[in-house]
Formats: structure tokens, sequence, C-alpha cells
């Protein structure tokens, strides 16, 4: 009672989540430069930065972007450095970086993971009262606070809208009738913007507060600041402005939503190692309050809600185990042939799963698709089965040999010596079971994340059960088994007795067929797993898609807005059974997690459920058919994936498709002609899909140069001529209270300047001497084609090139596509290629399994020599190793299903059900030979004895798999290889130990035999 109390407890408080979190440890450094092109923004700030991180405790990459107006850094640590060590080794390091005063400071990121992005909502107004200004001042100041406050969030971001700012757009002509400068107009803002504390005055013993109050706080206010004189009358910014007014920052971002047109997006994120379901609740809940605060023109629609997505795994998951379960007693019932006898083995079940949950609850494992959806009732109910067999078959013979029901200490007597028989087969074959999962245990990095907590989960799991079945499975057998057993057995149970005696009679007839016919099989098996192929993990169906589209660098906001819009449309009007909600989202947010120049937008597309749909039975399905639509598109590229998917992968290695090839080098142009090349191999391969490189090159830029001679000539200094260039941006110069609100307070030159290079050139500067002097005289401007973004990692620049693989398995396009470039693209001296993405995850997987899996597999040979003591049976028993990998890999083969981490992992559990069917077999033979049997009757006798338990076992097993290989739920693909490989696996395992098996040993008995009269 007191487990089942705390399984309760460790149950209801165990966190749940759709997937197992496998982001790095990594702290995001940003830094905001409003006016800089990317390579100022790497030379002046992302470079001196990433020099300092060098050295930290336990860091294992830098890499980084440095895009117009934005650098961000990514600093990853070891798993085993806590993420509050390495935020504080990284915020002691930039306080020795050194940037200019007019920078930002640099900030860290949230801290959130890769699942950390749990909630999307988009601020609207339907009868378009509101403008995008509105929208967005409602979010930063009303919506926004109210869901920080939400705990376990982490970062509530912004993207979309227009920023609110104070404009003075300041028109040069102006400043030369009154004989001003820029300067002059900083200097006035700066000074006539700000309020003051006095201190306190006291007085007939009374204090009073001295405040001094100066700031303005109006367009109104701004424009009457006085700056000078001119003949006498006071010069103020509204008489050399021509506007004084609210507008918005230069933007860097965008959103669009459901064919509307542009909305503001609100993404909330969780803090790390919180549950995403409650977090998740608590911010709808949030949500909904502030609504109440939201002017009635202003709706709020939620767009992605993780617990969607939790609930649709967490479903999959339940019904799998509930039909998987169900499956194991319907089987236990009919082979044991006793209904009492299958209750009593399935309440196994439960009680490991409680116990399974307390090592869940201690190890913060949450329930997820993998650490749960991977557990088979029926590999949990092997001791129990066997147990319960062993005493079951023990009361029925002694019943028939004394012919009446036993007494209480008979009973008690004939289960202590059937369960003693029996008691080290099981602890050997479960303690076997479990010592097989660790070389999942050791896998690293992402694999190691994504199967650890299964493979725990499944040893709490075990050790439950094998407690269970070694103390609790005898006291209820003692307790609820029939008092007398004299029946006979099933008519089932003596139809399968009647035909295996006659198949193992028929095949010890023909032995050396039969074993050869074996070894023909094997062989055949090692020849199909060289041409099953090979991918990290099969595609989890999240129900949303994500589309990347990549543009010609340079295209404006509007133009790009106006373009997703027109995606949304076709999207909706293609497919309005399928999408629930689509939203684009391009450039960068205001809390710059996920950093794209304006050519990048990632469509989000949630979908209704399946039996809506009428244009796809699958996701993958479906994706392919919204590419289609959207093929005719003119400059578009398009990249399908998923949030989460997106995120994990961007997180981890900045790349968001299954395979990233990764060009090192210095020179952009080199760089980007390498990247085409290969981009060109690629799309020759076979199975291809979505090939696209970084855009490096070709984003249009006016260039202004200053011509320091002439400068000099006219009595000017560059700072006034840069004073002009900046102001073409916008130069803040302070901020504006409304209130409780802020907003900064900005200096511009009017739209014409920026829209028109011919009016900027021409516009005039005012010296010192009186002169005016065109723009264009102390300064070269031409258009030219600039950086439109810089990659780098460890130090050096890269470019990457990604791709998706479909109809074929990553391992063998990987595998073509390399010889390809290496024979079609040469690179110049100084310049690397590396592979990354999901390849290189597989190939880090594959590598620990080539070290740990010999481990292990010669700690079974070792545990299976204590528990047996010989060096024949051990290597007979092991002997159903190989031959249960037979089965797995003609399941794979049947199904097309490549090899994967998720069909290792069958294998791995696979070579444990074998070794505990083997060895209660063998066991058997070796008691009838001790009680002087020759070897052909031990084994006929021992082989009809153990064959229910046997059948028993692997039926089990087998059929606890079957709901999951059937699956078609959310995130059922990962599964779907594991229960393949032992579901085939079992099948040929226990043809081995039931044929086979006897045949070898009779074998070996008779080699021995024959030794023995020679000697």
């Amino acid at each position: 009672m007191a487990g089942i109390a705390a399984g309760s407890y460790a149950l209801l408080r165990t966190p749940i989540d759709a997937f197992p979190d496998t982001t790095p440890v990594q702290v995001q450094i940003n830094t905001s430069a409003p006016s800089l092109n990317p390579e100022e923004i790497e030379q002046q700030i992302t470079l001196p930065i990433e020099l300092a991180l060098g050295g930290l405790p336990g860091l294992t990459n830098v890499r980084s972007i440095s895009k117009f107006g934005l650098s961000q850094v990514v600093a990853t640590f070891s798993d085993e450095t806590p993420i509050v060590d390495a935020r504080q080794y990284v915020s002691e390091r930039l306080y020795t970086v050194e940037l200019a005063d007019d920078f930002a400071r640099p900030e860290l990121g949230p801290i959130a993971t890769g699942l950390g992005e749990v909630f999307h909502y988009i601020l609207y107004s339907p009868k378009g009262t509101k403008s995008l200004t509105d929208l967005r001042t409602l979010h930063d100041w009303v919506v926004r606070p109210e869901l920080r406050k939400v705990s376990g969030v982490a970062e509530v971001n912004s993207w979309g809208g227009f920023k609110k700012e104070f404009h003075v757009v300041v028109a040069p002509e102006l400043l030369l009738k009154y004989d001003l400068t820029l300067n002059d107009v900083f200097s006035a803002l700066e000074r006539n913007n700000e309020n003051v504390g006095g201190g306190m005055i006291t007085s007939g013993g009374q204090s009073r507060l001295v405040h001094g109050l100066g700031r303005v706080s109006s367009s109104r206010e701004i424009g009457a600041i006085v700056i000078s004189s001119f003949d006498g009358v006071p010069v103020h910014i509204r008489d050399i402005a021509a506007d004084v007014k609210v507008d918005h920052e230069l933007r860097r971002g965008a959103v669009t939503a459901n064919g509307r047109g542009e909305v503001v997006l609100g993404l909330a994120f969780m803090l790390m190692g919180e549950n995403s379901k409650v977090v998740t609740e608590r911010l709808k809940e949030s949500l909904t309050r502030v609504q109440q605060a939201l002017p009635e023109d202003v709706a709020v629609d939620v767009v992605y809600d993780r617990t969607e997505l939790t609930t649709e795994v967490i479903n999959t998951v339940t019904h799998n185990l509930a039909a998987g379960g169900l499956l194991v007693v319907v089987v236990l019932f009919v082979l044991l042939g006793n209904l009492r006898a299958g209750l009593l083995v399935a309440v196994t079940i439960p009680l490991a799963m409680l116990f399974a949950a307390v090592g869940m609850y201690h190890f913060a494992i949450a329930a997820s698709l993998l650490s749960l959806g991977a557990i088979d009732f029926g590999i949990i109910v092997d001791g129990s089965v066997v147990m319960t067999e062993a005493n079951l078959r023990a009361i029925s013979e002694k019943t028939r040999q004394l012919k009446r029901t036993l007494s209480r200490s008979e009973r008690l007597e004939t289960l202590l010596q059937s369960a003693s028989e029996v008691a080290t087969p099981i602890v050997y074959g479960m303690i076997i079971i479990t010592v097989v999962f660790f070389p999942v245990l050791a896998l690293e990095g992402i694999e190691g994340k994504m199967f650890r907590p299964m493979a725990l989960t499944f040893i709490f799991a075990l050790a439950g059960a094998l407690l269970i079945a070694l103390t609790l499975t005898p006291v209820l057998n003692y307790f609820f088994l029939p008092k007398s057993i004299v029946g006979e057995e099933s008519r089932l149970i003596r139809w399968l007795n009647g035909n295996y005696e006659r198949c193992l009679a028929l095949a010890i007839r023909f032995r050396r067929y039969v074993v050869s016919g074996a070894i023909v099989m094997m062989l055949l098996a090692a020849w199909g797993a060289s041409t099953l192929g090979g991918e990290f993990l099969p595609r989890l169906s999240e129900g949303a898609i994500v589309l990347n589209t990549i543009r010609l660098a340079g295209v404006s906001v509007d133009e790009a807005t106006r373009y997703n819009t027109e995606i949304e449309k076709l999207l909706l009007e293609r497919f309005p059974n399928e999408i629930r909600h689509i939203w684009s989202r391009l450039g960068t947010a205001e809390v710059a997690t996920d950093p794209m120049g304006i050519e990048l937008t990632d469509v989000f597309i949630s979908l209704n459920p399946r039996e809506m749909w009428t244009k796809a039975a699958s996701q993958s399905e479906l994706v392919v058919e919204m590419q289609d639509a959207l093929d005719d598109l003119p400059g578009v590229n398009i990249v399908a994936t998923q949030p989460i998917e997106l995120r994990l992968n961007e997180m981890a290695s900045g790349i968001r498709s299954d395979l990233g090839i990764k060009i090192y080098g210095d020179d952009f142009e080199q760089l980007v002609a390498l990247s085409d090349a290969v981009q060109e191999v690629l799309t020759g391969i076979e199975g291809r899909s979505d090939v696209a490189g970084d855009q490096l090159t070709g984003q249009p830029t006016v260039q202004i140069k200053i011509d320091t001679e002439a400068v000099a000539r006219f009595g000017l200094s560059s700072r006034d001529v840069l004073n002009f260039v900046e102001s073409v941006g916008g130069r803040s110069v302070g901020s504006v209270y409304v209130g409780q609100r802020k907003f900064p307070l900005v200096i511009r030159l009017s739209d014409q300047h920026r829209e028109n290079i011919d009016v900027l050139r021409e516009t005039l500067i005012p010296t010192e001497s009186g002169l005016r002097v065109p723009l264009g005289s102390v300064a070269k401007i031409v258009e030219t084609e600039g950086i439109s973004t810089i990659a780098r990692e460890w130090g050096k620049r890269l470019i990457r090139v990604q791709a998706n693989v479909a109809g074929r398995d990553v391992s063998s396009f990987v595998t073509e596509a390399q010889a390809a470039i290496a024979e079609k693209v040469t690179l110049p001296d100084g310049y690397l290629i590396e592979w990354g993405g999901q390849f290189e995850n597989l190939v880090q997987a594959k590598r620990r399994f080539m070290l740990v899996v010999p481990i292990t597999l010669l700690l079974v040979f070792v545990l299976l020599f204590f528990s047996l003591r010989n060096l024949r049976d051990v290597l007979l028993v092991y002997s159903g190793i190989p031959f249960a990998a037979v089965g797995g890999v003609f399941g794979l083969w049947l199904r097309g299903i490549p090899f994967s981490v998720s069909a290792a992992i069958g294998f791995i559990a696979l070579s444990g059900i074998a070794v505990l069917n083997g060895q209660i077999l063998v066991t058997a033979i070796r008691s009838r030979i001790a009680q002087g049997m020759v070897p052909d009757q031990a084994v006929k006798m021992a082989a009809s004895d153990r064959l229910r338990p046997v059948l028993a076992t692997a039926i089990t097993d087998a059929v606890g798999f079957i709901p999951m290989a059937l699956s078609t739920g959310v995130g059922a693909e990962v599964q779907r290889p594991l229960a393949t490989v032992v579901i085939a696996g079992v099948t040929t395992s226990t043809l081995l130990t039931l044929l086979v098996l006897p045949l070898l040993y009779l074998f070996t008995a008779e080699t021995a035999s024959v030794e023995e009269q020679n000697a």
C-alpha cells in the first residue's frame, strides 16, 4: 500500500510534455545597433563578444549571426553545465566587452529551450478601427505585462505591428534658414526633456519634496521646445521640422495572419524545466482575463497552443498502452487457461507503472511520447508470467499426484518449490533485459536526451516488475489461485502441444537441414541489413507545419507582407478543411530569439483534426500537396518543417533541415560560389527536397563614403556629415513618457530622403563659414550590393546549404552526396566542408553504439555464465540474439522502414527477450538431464513443458507492441520502427527457442558424448 501511495503521489506530480527536450545548454547574447550594416555589426560587436567568451568552463561551441541592426552570439555548453552557471559565466565576461557608447548593452536571451515556445496569439482589429501602432502599444503595455506575471514564463515576445515613437522630422532647408545644424537640434531636445529632483525643503516643521519638471509628453510640447533665437525671435523645434508626430521605428519584422493582412503576434516562452501543460494553461487563463481590459474593437486569437499537441501525443500513448495492455491480458488468459491466473499476472502492469512513476518523479523525467510510448507491458509481465505458470503447473501436478485438494502447508510448499526453480532464470533474465538498455543510457547529445528518458523509465518499470514477480506474485498466487487444479489443460494448449511435438520431432529428424536453414536466414538478414539505409529519427508529426520561404535579399517589409498575405489566401483557398490558422512572421521579433532577415519568412500552419481533412491522409502527404500548390509562385524558395522541429534544430546547430552542409572560409564571393556549386550537385541526387543556401550577399546598399579632403576644405567634421547619414534612419535623443508608458524620441529626415537618393545627394549641410555644401560634394554616394548576413562558428565565417530528404533514407542520400561533391566541387585552400543536421546525430549515435553495444553484450554473456555455469549452455542461449535480429531486419525491410536510433533500441530490447526465453528452456533441459533422462528425451519433455511459458512471454512481448506498430496517431512515427523490430524479432526468436535451440542442444550433447567415448 505504501508503494501504491508513493507511486500515485509521483504520478500526479510528474510533468507532461509532447517530446523530450533535446536542446543543449545555451546562452543567447543579443545586441541591438539599429542603424549598422552586417559588416559593421560583425566588426564592432560580434567579434569582441566572441573573443570575450573564449575559454569559458564547459564551452563547446560559439556561433553567431550578424545582420542589419542585430548581433546574436550563441554560446553552447556541455550538458553537465547548469544553465545558471553558464549564464553567470557569460555575464561576467560581457562586463569586459567595450562597445561604442551609442550601442545598447548586450542582453542575454530568455532562459528557455527549444520546447519553450509554447504559446502564440495574435492581436488584430476586426473592423480595422485600430492601427498597427495602437495594436502594438496595447500588446506591449497591457497584454504582455500581464502574461509575464504568469509563473513559469521566461519571456513574452512581441512581433510585428508598429512600435510607437515620437518623431521630429527635420527639414534641412529650414535648418539652413535659421543657420542651425543637426547638433543644435540634438542638444536642444536632450537639454529640454528631463525631470530632476531638488531634494527637500524644510520650513515651519514641515518637509516638502522639490521636484523639477521639464519633461515633454506630447508632440505639441516637443514642437514648443526652443532651439535658439534668430534675429531676436525664438526658434522652436516646430520651426525647423517638417512635422512633429507619432510614428514608428524602422521595421525589422512583421506578421500577417489568415489572409487578412498585418497583425501583432505575441509569443510566450516557458522557463527551462517547467511543465509545459501547466504553464500553457496558466497563460490561457491570464489571456482570457486580460482580454476584458482591451477595447471592444480589438480581438485576440490563440493560434498555437502546446497543450493541444501534448494532449494529442498523450492520447496516442494512452491508446497504445491501453490497447497493448488489453491484448496482453487476453493472451495471458488464453495461454494460461485460467482467468484468475491471467488477472493475477495483469496486476503487475499498474504496480510496475507506479514504480516507474516514482523513478520518473525522482529523476525529473517528463511523461512524454518517448518516456512512456516505448513501454511494452508484455515485457513488464514476463517475470510474473513465468512465476505464475510455474506455480499453476506445480499445483496441477501435485493435485493429480495426490488425487486430492492440497492442504495449506502442501500448497505453500509446492508454491515455494516451483517458485525457487524459476527464480534464478527470472532474476537473471530480467536483469539481462535491464542491462541491454545500458547502451541507450550511454548515448550523448541530442540522441541521449531523446532516448535516455525512455530507457530509464523502462528500467524503473522492469525493476518494479522483478520485485513484484519475486515477492507479490507468489503471495497472490497462494491466496487466489484455485485450491485444486485437476482438470486437463485447455483444448488450445493441448492442440498447441500436439502440433509442437510433431514439429519438433520432424525438426529433430531433419536437424541438419533446419540448422542450415537458420544459418541461411541469418546470412540473408545480414545482407538485408546492409540495404536498409538509415536516418536519425522518423519525422514526428506535430499537427502543425512551418513553411520557410526564402526571397531575394533586399525585399521591402511592405512587399514581403503583401506576398505573405497572398500565400495565406492561396493555401486557405486550396486547403479550407485542413487549415485552422495560418500566420506568417518575417524578420526579427523585439527579443531576437530567432534572428531572420526581411527576406526570410516562417509561415506557420495549425491544422484541424485529421478526420476533417479531404486533401491528404497524412501530414507528410499534406506538406507535399501544399508545396505543389506554391510551386508556381515566382521568386520564392520554400522549405517545409514543423514548429518544435524548427526550434530544436536551429538551437542545436543553426540548421533547420534534415541535412546541413557547412562551408567555412573568409571571402563572401567564394563562399557563395561554393554554395551554388554544392546546391547544383544536390539537385541532381534522387530524394533531394527543399535545397536552399544561406543568402550572404545581394543586399542592395547605399554607401555614403566621406571625402576627408573635401570635408576639411569646407570646415566640416566627419561627424557633421555622419549626423545627416544617421538621421536618414533616425537617431534617438531621449524618451517621452505618456503616463506610465515610455516611448523613444527620434530625430530623422523626411521620407523623401529615405526614398530618393538624388534628394539625399543634394541635401545641403551648413558649415561654420556659412557655406551650404551638398552632401554629394563631401561624400561619395553609390548604390551597390552588400552583405545581408554574416554567419560564424568558432570564429570562422561560413555559409550553409540545407536540404530535406524525401522518398529515401538520409544515410544513403548523404553517402551519395558526399561522393558527388568530392568529385565535382573543388575547395580552395583554407576552405572546409562539414556535414551536419540529423545525419550528424545519426553518425554520433552509431559511433556510440559501436563502442557500448559490444561491452553490453559481453556483460550479458558474463551474467548468463553466472546463471548457467556452463559455457556450452551460455553459447546456446546466446545464439538467440542474432536469430532475433533476423526477424527485426526482415520486419524493417518488409515495411520499408530505414534503420534509425528508434529501430536500434528495438534490437537492444530484442536481445534481452531472446536471452530470457532461451534461458528458461535450457534450464528446464538441464533439470531433466539431472533427473537421469537421456538428452533426446530431456529435450523433448522440457520443450513440451516450457511451451506455454515461452509462448506466453513471447506472444505478450509481441502483442504489447502491436498497437504501436499500427498506430497512426500524432507522434506514432517514432514508435513504429521500435515496435516493428520487436514484433518481427520475437517471432524468429521464438522459432529459435522452440525448434532450433533444442536441435543445437542435441548437437552439442552428441558431440560431447563422442568426445567422452573417444577419451
